[in-house]
């Protein structure tokens, strides 16, 4: 008769807990639910260029955290494209740089005679932009390796001197104004190219005249 009440008051207690462990389920997942929906994976970068017509690039900043290279315009960003930064122990040094030579169809002196399309050397112990296969994360031996199209597109665009800044994190440029700072006369600007144009024709009227006598 014991045993009997006692299986009875068992069966009782599990019919009535049942329902708090389906509840407890739930609210797990729920939470679970939650939790991916608050820290949602970033998307990898994709190609895209600005919606008018681009300048000359003036600057690029690579995003090491982000994986992305940005190239910017006098008026703003004009071209983004993923890359794939330096390794650990083979990191892409951050800083700010500037091309300094560019090869179409470079080979590396340091990496079994790498083929490097397209290069964009910024330093000059082996730190380049150029094209090369992407794995959609960091995997070079220091060098940003941009898509292989997107290289070649932007070689003949690009000129040597162009500031390359690398970032462990995101970067944008910011447009500065203050007092003290120097600000270009606009009356002086609109007339500079009348005024190269008078230097031109009395350069080429000097060099004329040199040549007569």
């Amino acid at each position: 008769m014991a045993i009997r009440l006692i299986m009875a008051h068992f069966a009782v207690t599990i019919r009535h807990l049942r329902p708090l462990v389906v509840v407890t389920f739930a609210a797990i997942v729920a939470l679970m639910a939650l939790s991916a929906g608050a820290a949602p994976r970033q998307a990898p970068p994709t190609e895209s260029a600005a919606p008018r017509q681009a300048g000359e690039p003036i600057m690029a900043i690579v995003s090491i955290k982000t994986q992305q290279i940005t190239f910017y315009d006098g008026e703003g960003w004009i071209l983004r494209a993923p890359v794939s930064t330096g390794t650990r122990g083979r990191e892409t040094p951050a800083g700010v740089f500037a091309v300094l030579e560019k090869d179409v169809d470079h080979h590396s002196s340091l990496y079994d005679d790498a083929s490097m399309p397209h290069m964009q050397r910024i330093t000059w112990n082996g730190i380049a932009l150029h094209g090369g296969p992407l794995p959609g994360y960091a995997a070079s031996h220091g060098c940003v390796r941009m898509p292989f199209r997107f290289a070649e597109d932007l070689f003949d665009k690009t000129r040597i001197g162009m500031r390359v800044i690398i970032s462990p994190d995101d970067a944008a440029p910011v447009g500065i104004s203050h007092a003290a700072l120097f600000m270009p006369n606009a009356e002086t600007v609109a007339a500079a190219p009348a005024r190269a144009e008078k230097l031109d024709r009395e350069a080429l009227a000097a060099c004329r005249t040199g040549v007569a006598k």
